[in-house]
């Protein structure tokens, strides 16, 4: 085999951040690590966070592969910019593209002539044998868990069985430069396992993961925490796990070995069902050990949504869950969604509703928005979107244009119903960046002021909210643009 060298893209956009800048990108820091273990050393690998470094000519004029990983819209069309920038420095690299929308359009995508290779699903493996067989000169064709052209054909290869996450070495870190990402030792990126079994219709991981749960022994994690955490003088820990909460014997385990070394910052993501069932000593732990904050899908105030979108959750559950975590001194992050297929004006009141419930139900339970609806090709919803109107592009460029914005635009909902989603998502995002930044400061004078200047606007929100009042919103409209103006995003 001949030394090759491999040129790994997490694409994201450059932008000011409320807190740390984004997040690590995992994704191809596990690609790297694999290929590093059980790659016999026969290439040089090259990682590049357009989140926050450009690509430069030098980066990728003597690359034999360059690896995209996107998510469907902005990363596309960054990612399609990235390709076209490799391939006019370099005709005869290899653009091989993996991560979620290649996975789940993984046809159209290798139609596009900046594709030379799709990886579909978890790639360490797939793409392990993708860089051995280009190093060897063989034949990337009908390697598994892999889509490619011939000619006008698309060949599939074998499906791909998943890894043993026993065998995944940490991320290879030190490939990127840690001091870029501001503040990422308060927010450090985390995962101890992959998949999830349920099955909410909007979710890409039902085609993704095919609702497989896969996970790190507790062993395991608390190693790897621990060695990270003194590597990296990391404060607290953000596991992006889909559903850590599943094995609640093993996350025993995990919270005593952290325990056992001091505890330290922990945020993680559970479901409202299954948090009602947790006893009060599992509580205790979770205090002890760092966790601060626990992340929930709540999605809807309606029970009649939630059946919908298969949650399989109930307004009873989001209400109890989100008590139960509150009054165990646990900050509840809560995010909701809107302008399903189907979901009407009286659905969506119900939402309305529960939030000012859930506001004044404890002062901890926090609403992270409203997010309206974004069909993810290939879920369950995305084929009941299409039933209702939507008409989805037909092109990867197409889907590189596809904005995941909250300005609802579905072709199902009604003036009345984008008017309130707008201007109610806005008012749910100025109360939650408000907590966010007194949960930084709490205590300082700049807090004190900032809760003086925002009076108006909070007097405003709880009117709206309650009486419905969003037309002619000007003061919520020009927030947005402000905040947009200010941090890219909002």
């Amino acid at each position: 085999m001949k030394k090759i060298e491999v040129v790994l893209v997490s694409v994201g956009s450059k932008k000011k951040q409320f807190g740390p800048i984004g997040h690590l990108p995992l994704a191809v820091l596990s690609l790297a690590s694999w290929l590093r273990e059980y790659g016999q050393s026969h290439c040089n690998i090259i990682i590049i966070d357009t989140q926050i470094q450009e690509i430069k000519a030098s980066d990728v004029a003597n690359a034999d592969i360059v690896g995209i990983s996107a998510m469907t819209g902005m990363q596309v069309e960054l990612g399609l910019q990235v390709a076209t920038f490799a391939r006019k420095l370099n005709p005869d690299v290899r653009i091989v593209w993996g991560g979620v929308h290649p996975s789940l359009t993984p046809e159209q995508t290798i139609e596009h002539p900046l594709v030379d290779c799709v990886v579909i699903g978890e790639g360490e493996n797939t793409f392990l044998e993708i860089v051995n067989a280009i190093s060897s000169n063989q034949n990337v064709e009908g390697i598994p868990g892999t889509c490619v052209q011939n000619n006008a054909n698309v060949v599939f290869g074998p499906p791909r069985a998943f890894i043993d996450l026993e065998k995944l070495p940490l991320p290879a870190y030190d490939l990127i430069d840690i001091s870029k990402y501001s503040g990422i030792e308060k927010q450090f990126d985390y995962q101890s396992s992959r998949g999830c079994p349920f099955r909410c219709g909007f979710c890409y991981n039902t085609v993704f993961c095919g609702r497989r749960y896969r996970k790190k022994s507790s062993k395991k994690v608390i190693e790897e925490l621990l060695l990270i955490k003194d590597t990296y003088a990391v404060e607290t820990f953000a596991f992006v796990d889909d559903e850590f909460f599943i094995n609640k014997k093993r996350v025993e385990k995990i919270l005593d070995g952290i325990i056992e070394k001091g505890g330290f910052g922990i945020s993680a993501s559970c479901r409202l069902d299954i948090v009602q069932r947790f006893p009060a000593e599992l509580f205790k732990k979770m205090r002890k050990a760092g966790v601060s904050q626990i992340f929930f899908g709540a999605e809807s105030g309606s029970n009649r949504m939630l059946r919908k979108i298969q949650k399989d959750i109930t307004r009873k559950d989001i209400i109890e869950g989100s008590r139960i975590v509150a009054e165990a001194g646990i900050r509840p992050f809560l995010s909701f969604m809107s302008g399903f297929p189907g979901e009407d004006i009286e659905d969506f009141e119900q939402t309305l509703d529960m939030i000012v419930d859930l506001w004044k139900l404890n002062p901890l339970i926090t609403v992270n928005g409203i997010f309206p609806f974004n069909p993810y090709p290939g879920t369950d919803l995305f084929h009941k979107a299409c039933e209702a109107g939507l008409i989805p592009p037909d092109s990867l460029e197409g889907w590189g244009k596809w904005t995941f914005q909250y300005e609802p635009d579905n072709p199902w909902l009604s003036d009345k119903m984008k008017n309130w989603m707008e201007i109610s998502f806005y008012i749910v995002r100025f109360k939650y960046y408000l907590i966010r930044y007194q949960d930084r400061y709490p205590g300082s004078l700049r807090n004190y002021v900032l809760k003086l200047l925002t009076v108006p606007f909070n007097v405003s929100a709880n009117i709206r909210m309650r009486k419905r009042w969003f037309k002619y919103a000007w003061e919520w409209k020009l927030f947005a643009k402000i905040v947009r103006k200010t941090f890219g995003f909002l």
